[in-house]
């Protein structure tokens, strides 16, 4: 997990993955619903703000607790 440093863009380039960091994914939509009302950023919040909420309420948990609860609560809304 990288926070859009340039010098890691050439490990994406020899086939390492890069993950997103919610909170910047969150951010854009954040803009995009800011600056004209866009309704689809405004669901991706929703989606956003449940699955944080989600997070939260297994903090407590073991790691593969966390996974699981993952997999039931959270699993959907990324999908969408």
């Amino acid at each position: 997990m990288v926070d859009d440093y340039a010098g890691d863009k050439a490990l994406f380039a020899a086939g390492i993955t890069e993950l997103a960091c919610m909170a910047h994914v969150r951010r854009k939509f954040f803009d995009l619903h800011a600056a004209n009302g866009s309704p689809i950023a405004a669901e991706a919040l929703r989606c956003i703000s449940q699955l944080c909420a989600i997070e939260q309420q297994a903090r407590a948990l073991t790691s593969t607790e966390r996974g699981q609860r993952r997999q039931v609560q959270a699993r959907s809304l990324l999908t969408q």
